[in-house]
């Protein structure tokens, strides 16, 4: 340390090292200065791995841990289910490998003149000039690069938590531009699949389409790499499976993977501690992504399979179990498939579209490179909404309870010589929600009619009371699909009105109750 020996304490994976003197407020540095080995295993481990003659690397050298005002020095050890917790930092680092292999790394290439031939480096160029696809290494030309000799490949990286890099000695290089980000999609071929000969466009796709939603891609590249590794992010690097001959094959893990480039790469929450902070919220995202882009779909039902499986076999917990905590049966469903689900159902039943999209930029603007935590997240919607939340968040974060509510019965009455319909709700766990009824009339017509969820502040059954424009003959509570309804057998009455593929949940031009009965 700062040239001198440093007295280190090891224990497992982990290692303290005790400063000569304190370090001052305000910018005063210690240099540590390390001697490290890495072996690659064989057959590679989890998010990183090896085949053949192409390498994913990751985990790789010794990383600082992060420090916060929650909890002073995060030392919870890498578990495997619980991913990671870093600290943003600038990174300058070297890979020497075989001559005729080719580096593909987080952060941006420095030493191109070195490593790239005069054609490669003009392709390459000619790629940041347009947002189509060029192609930098050609089939053709990755299968002939054999060269004797090593070449050593420079890369930078600002103000991100980590690095990874892939090697191989016949990847085909293709490469676009979105806003003056490089894209890039490195993969061997035909092994990884004709899917991956569109993954530029993929991965730029992606890029271009959270940038939209939250906030601007802030780095200079993103990467793809096809490869043993099934599915795992980076800052700037995506490692994502083989696919096949269809383009869909590989658009959603790329999407998804691309995703975490906000969620935890830009906001930086405690992964190893909440997998819902950054595996729900790119859940969530990845729903709006994937209806953009194949139009017609819908991933709230699938969610929903998911969270109920979990249910079915036991193995359900809160949002907020750390992962190395949850069932590994369970983890898809409370790390990424249930948060994805509730958040949806906040968006399109509780706050509206509109509140929960500002709400989720307001968050990603307040907590960019900083360490939110889940009582931050909850606070920025509040704030944005104007909404105590404080019941959602207790049922759906802190419980394993589930939404059950359904409809009774429904009487007709006249009062003041206006006919009524008194609609009798249950509410059959502990869970509230807001209530929304589609009344079906005797002529065909329908009109919703919404409440608060405080109607069950008094008690675990409600009459909601609505004006009539005829005939009630059916009741349908919920028309809206996204609602994490458990038993959707008792949302519905009589003749009861179709659902919508889905209902806007600002109440403009609804119908109001005139009164109610608790």
């Amino acid at each position: 340390m700062d040239g001198q020996p440093a007295h280190g304490h090891a224990d497992d994976t982990m290692m303290r090292i005790d400063l000569d003197r304190p370090l001052a407020p305000g910018g005063d540095t210690a240099n540590i200065a390390m001697d490290f080995a890495f072996r690659v295993p064989d057959h590679g481990s989890d998010r990183m791995g090896r085949d053949g003659t192409l390498y994913e690397i990751a985990q790789w050298y010794p990383r600082m841990v992060v420090y916060d005002d929650i909890r002073g020095w995060n030392t919870d050890p890498y578990l495997g289910q619980g991913e990671f917790y870093l600290e943003y930092g600038t990174f300058d680092y070297a890979v020497t490998v075989p001559a005729g292999y080719t580096v593909a790394g987080s952060g941006v290439l420095q030493n191109e003149s070195e490593v790239l031939s005069p054609a490669e480096r003009e392709r390459l160029a000619q790629a940041m000039r347009t947002e189509q696809q060029v192609s930098v290494i050609t089939r053709d030309e990755a299968r002939a690069r054999v060269t004797p000799g090593t070449r050593t490949w420079r890369f930078h990286a600002d103000n991100v938590r980590d690095v990874a890099w892939a090697a191989a000695p016949d990847f085909r290089w293709d490469a676009t531009s979105w806003h003056g980000v490089r894209i890039q999609a490195f993969y061997q071929y035909p092994k990884a699949g004709s899917a991956w000969e569109t993954s530029a466009e993929q991965t730029q796709w992606t890029i271009k389409t959270y940038s939209q939603l939250w906030y601007p891609y802030p780095y200079p590249s993103a990467t793809s790499v096809a490869g043993p590794v099934g599915g795992m992010e980076y800052p700037m690097f995506v490692m994502v499976h083989y696919g096949s001959g269809q383009a869909s094959s590989t658009f959603g893990t790329i999407d998804h993977e691309h995703g975490h480039e906000w969620f935890p790469m830009i906001v930086g929450s405690n992964e190893r501690r909440y997998a819902w902070q950054d595996e729900g919220f790119n859940t969530y995202q990845n729903a709006f992504s994937n209806e953009r882009r194949y139009p017609g779909t819908s991933a709230f039902a699938g969610y929903m399979q998911s969270w109920r499986q979990a249910v079915d076999q036991r193995v359900d917990v809160p949002l907020l179990t750390p992962p190395d905590r949850i069932d590994a049966r369970a983890l898809a469903a409370i790390g990424y498939r249930k948060p994805g689900a509730v958040l949806l159902a906040l968006r399109d039943n509780v706050i509206g579209r509109e509140t929960m999209d500002r709400a989720m930029r307001e968050y990603a603007r307040r907590w960019a490179f900083k360490h939110p935590t889940p009582a931050d997240f909850f606070r920025t919607v509040e704030n944005v909404s104007g909404e105590d939340l404080s019941w959602f968040w207790h049922a759906f974060w802190y419980t394993t309870g589930v939404l059950d509510i359904g409809i009774d019965r429904v009487d007709m009455r006249t009062v003041d010589g206006q006919r009524v319909a008194d609609i009798v709700l249950t509410k059959h766990t502990s869970v509230p929600f807001p209530v929304t009824l589609r009344v079906k009339y005797a002529d065909g017509s329908t009109q919703d009619f919404r409440f608060p969820v405080q109607v069950w502040n008094l008690g675990d059954h409600y009459t909601a009371t609505v004006p009539a424009r005829g005939d009630v003959v059916g009741v349908h509570l919920w028309p809206d699909p996204d609602v994490p309804d458990w038993n959707p057998a008792n949302d519905v009455w009589g003749d009861a009105p179709a659902v919508d593929a889905g209902m806007p949940s600002t109440g403009g031009g609804l119908a109001s109750p005139i009164g109610s009965r608790p």
